[in-house]
């Protein structure tokens, strides 16, 4: 699985007919937006399409709770208050994001908003968005791979301290931070996934079971018990797809044939 593709047909194995495998990103960076003639025309070519969790208004709202720290803690008595404060002027001066604002929430929830404020915000949605609202727009059946409440339940599962030290990480080097995602996006452009599950996978380090290998495995037998039901659309993050335990590795072994796309 070498190609630099991230979109991928799928035939044979439990699959039923032609489906397809996507890598997207939840970002709004234009880069992500590139060359997407194929990847419509393979939208429209299944019966339905599948995000890696329904992107539907009655998906299921997520419980406040879940993104909450537990037993009534706060950021600003868990972070040494000159830290604290240090933290909060480079997210404000950096992203607009105010902590102060976020007290309550656990640490990878500032995170990930960092993550998407630093990134360019050049489109109304953010690409997995948009490809919902392309597949509905032409009325295919639309699908969750996961459901919310599991990705919310692997964000809780994140140990607290492994959560203050990104949000420490990121903070301290902004600058560094902001290099990754762009070159994350560059990688992203060039359809890289070999190199995108490389960054991610050593971002992650000792977190990779937790959100990286097992998601993969419970994606890989989701796409294939949708494809086996009818021709299907699959969106999945681009960093599932490639490396040993991806899930393009995964669906060869459980007898699919895939071919890149570009």
């Amino acid at each position: 699985m070498h190609h630099n593709s991230l979109l991928w047909k799928i035939e044979g194995g439990p699959a039923l007919g032609q489906s397809y495998l996507f890598g997207t990103m939840h970002v709004r960076d234009g880069r992500a937006f590139q060359r997407l003639e194929n990847v419509h025309e393979a939208v429209l070519a299944c019966e339905g399409f599948a995000a890696e969790f329904y992107l539907g208004p009655d998906g299921g709202a997520v419980d406040a709770l879940s993104m909450q720290l537990p037993d009534n803690q706060v950021l600003s008595g868990l972070i040494p208050a000159k830290k604290y404060e240090k933290q909060r002027k480079i997210l404000l001066k950096t992203t607009g994001v105010d902590i102060a604002n976020f007290d309550r929430a656990l640490p990878f929830v500032l995170v990930n908003l960092a993550t998407e404020r630093l990134l360019s915000q050049d489109m109304p949605d953010a690409l997995d968005q948009y490809l919902w609202g392309f597949a509905k727009a032409a009325n295919k059946s639309l699908h969750g791979i996961e459901t919310l409440q599991e990705q919310m339940e692997v964000l809780r599962k994140i140990p607290l301290e492994s959560q203050l030290k990104m949000l420490s990480d990121t903070c301290r080097s902004i600058s560094k931070f902001r290099h990754y995602l762009h070159l994350i996006a560059a990688h992203y452009e060039a359809g890289d996934i070999r190199q995108l599950y490389k960054m991610v996978k050593r971002n992650t380090k000792d977190l990779r079971p937790l959100m990286i290998y097992h998601r993969n495995e419970v994606m890989a037998e989701r796409i294939l018990g949708l494809a086996g039901q009818q021709t299907m659309f699959a969106a999945i993050g681009a960093a599932h797809l490639a490396g040993g335990k991806g899930v393009l590795r995964l669906l060869k072994k459980a007898g699919c044939k895939l071919s890149p796309m570009g």
